[in-house]
């Protein structure tokens, strides 16, 4: 038995020092007392040192005395199966697989090593991790296995919570409704589903870029690449800004980045959050021009009661100076002429007022089917034979919370404009239609409902860039001194009361597209 358990204490001395990289030279030389040194070597270890027989129970023939904190058993209750056959503390399902790791590395000329759980003396499960090699006879058959048992419960039980927390943390941000995103070496690494939504990718395409800023609107690049090398090179160590990117779709989203400096073991990078800011951009820019608008209506409605006075007083002297004077024919003239006049300053300030004036909503709904259908015969002959007018309704339209007679000035002052933008005719399309609320297409801060679409097209000159911030704003006008200015103001005052929205592309040259949304108010039968 000395022999014996030289022999196993050689080999587990032999494997820890190959599996910490650390020389043991303990047994170069005899052990200086013989067994008895030995024992108290194994009895100081963490585990069990063993060498059984390879057979269906593995019958221990020497055990050390770490069986009993790993089993409980005594090493004799274990030696010969005395009491219990190594076998059968192991858990019933995980025998299988114990007997296949072991006959595997055998068949391999390899160690090998096995986790799995044993049942105690007192019920208790553990689980212990085993590493041993076969002993070979003189004719190459398995003579034993050798080697050592420690519990691993614990270790086990911590690196599964840290899983769990792990896999918490990842489903949470997965499922997170804000970006989550890591750069390495100018590349993405790490994208959530959400941060890939923002950019209209997918996680993959996301992770196959060659460089973060090939995501980046081409007017942002300069200032996104010199943020990133400032956190990066530890200038700075956190940072919050804004940007634009340009999603695969070709549309331009706003979004907000949050990014802070880490310190990974292959370098540094960078990580944070990114929110898409696009609607709130939008909302802002609403509320301002709303309170633009109310501004300058409130003004338009004092000058517009300032005018109106003057002109009922112009107006009535010149009548009763064509009372005074009627055979004066070119008094009488000029007296016409000037009442005309104070009739078309009439109708501006009947105009400004009619803007001024704040629309608390009176209750009317309007059919935009009926109103387009009672308009077009009108519409055709203003427009002539060198505008071809195309109209499409979409059939069993809800209604919208447009007086009738607002509804009438919407639709006018969009053909008329889009008439006006084509000197030399061409096609001018209106088309109407149902769109639900929630998505990319709804007007920002108009995502909950359903609205009804009046959209007019044109194919004129186009608005200049410069100009699109301007259209919908009072006097402003292409037109020189024709015109009022007031037509598309009119247009955003009466759709934004009733609750909706105004938008419009253009390019010049190329056309333009107004689009009114307005909510759905009821279904017609």
């Amino acid at each position: 038995m000395a022999n014996t358990a030289q022999d196993v204490v050689r080999t587990i001395v032999a494997r820890l020092a190959a599996t910490t990289g650390r020389a043991i030279h303990a047994f170069d030389r005899s052990p200086p007392q013989g067994e008895e040194f030995l024992r108290r070597l194994l009895r100081h270890l963490p585990g069990m040192a063993y060498r059984c027989r390879n057979g269906a129970t593995w019958t221990m023939e020497f055990v050390s005395q770490g069986c009993r904190a790993l089993t409980g058993f005594a090493p004799e209750d274990l030696t010969g199966n005395q009491v219990v056959a190594y076998a059968d503390l192991i858990h019933p399902d995980d025998r299988e697989a114990v007997r296949a790791a072991v006959d595997d590395a055998i068949l391999r000329g390899a160690s090998f090593q096995v986790s799995y759980r044993i049942r105690r003396v007192d019920g208790s499960v553990r689980r212990v991790w085993e590493q041993g090699c076969a002993v070979l006879d003189e004719r190459g058959g398995v003579e034993a296995l050798e080697g050592f048992i420690a519990d691993i419960t614990e270790q086990t039980e911590l690196a599964t919570r840290s899983a769990l927390r792990e896999g918490q943390f990842r489903a949470l941000v997965e499922q997170s409704l804000v970006g989550v995103y890591l750069i390495r070496d100018g590349r993405y690494t790490y994208v959530n589903p959400r941060f890939a939504e923002i950019f209209g990718h997918s996680v993959d395409g996301l992770l196959a870029l060659p460089s973060v800023l090939d995501v980046v609107h081409p007017d942002d690049r300069d200032t996104v690449a010199d943020d990133l090398r400032r956190r990066v090179e530890g200038e700075l160590d956190a940072l919050r800004y804004e940007f634009r990117v340009q999603r695969r779709d070709g549309s331009v989203r706003a979004v907000e980045v949050h990014g802070r400096r880490v310190d990974l073991e292959d370098g540094p990078a960078v990580m944070g959050t990114l929110l898409d800011i696009t609607d709130r951009k939008r909302r802002a820019q609403r509320y301002h021009e709303e309170q633009k608008m109310e501004a300058l209506g409130r003004l338009s409605a004092g000058i517009a009661h300032d005018l109106n006075n003057f002109l009922a007083l112009i107006r009535t002297t010149a009548e009763l100076a064509m009372v005074e004077r009627p055979a004066d024919e070119a008094l009488t003239r000029d007296l016409t002429e000037i009442m005309a006049a104070t009739d078309r300053g009439t109708a501006l300030s009947r105009q400004l007022t009619q803007f001024g004036r704040a629309r608390a909503g009176s209750g009317s709904t309007a059919s935009l089917e009926f109103v387009i259908a009672t308009l077009r015969p009108g519409l055709e002959r203003v427009l002539g034979p060198a505008v071809l007018l195309d109209v499409s309704i979409e059939p069993g339209l809800p209604d919208v919370p447009l007086d009738p007679t607002h509804a009438d000035e919407v639709v006018m002052n969009l053909v008329l404009n889009a008439y006006d933008a084509m000197p030399e005719g061409g096609p001018l399309t209106i088309k109407v239609g149902r769109r639900a609320g929630g998505t990319d297409r709804s007007p920002a801060g108009h995502r909950h409902a359903e609205h009804v679409v009046l959209e007019v097209t044109d194919r004129g000159v186009g608005i200049p860039a410069a100009d699109m911030r301007h259209v919908f704003e009072p006097y402003f006008t292409t037109k020189g001194d024709e015109g009022t200015g007031l037509g598309l103001a009119n247009v955003w005052r009466i759709a934004t009361d009733a609750g909706g929205a105004v938008e419009v592309e253009s390019q010049v040259s190329m056309g333009a597209t107004f689009r009114v949304y307005l909510p759905a108010v009821s279904l017609r039968s």
